[in-house]
């Protein structure tokens, strides 16, 4: 199971953000985002709450409860490495950000896809 600060880490690489640029969007400090990030120090509950709202990402997925796992991305069906990008990547995004990725891989795929896509 990831931990709430792999998960931080996570989305804050994943948007390209350095610490402090997390630390601004968050409202916190840049010591606040590395403390979480080697785990030494875990927000409250309505803390975490307002960051998962912040970032576009459901709770249980920034408190690393969602069942995803390292080991579930060892098992990801495709050993392809552009696919686990996309993969971990989704795995960050808010649903209208999933959605529109989506729309965006089935225009570009159309010719290869057809109908099939779905």
């Amino acid at each position: 199971m990831h931990s709430f600060g792999d998960r931080i880490k996570q989305i804050r690489l994943n948007k390209g953000m350095s610490q402090q640029e997390m630390a601004d969007f968050l409202g916190t400090s840049k010591q606040v985002i590395s403390r979480y990030e080697t785990s030494q120090r875990t927000p409250k509950i309505t803390i975490a709450n307002e960051y998962a709202q912040k970032l576009g990402v459901a709770l249980n997925f920034l408190l690393g409860e969602d069942g995803t796992s390292a080991e579930a991305e060892n098992d990801f069906p495709n050993n392809d490495e552009d696919i686990r990008r996309i993969h971990r990547a989704r795995e960050a995004m808010s649903n209208e950000d999933k959605a529109k990725m989506m729309r965006i891989l089935e225009a570009s795929f159309e010719d290869y896809f057809g109908n099939d896509q779905k």
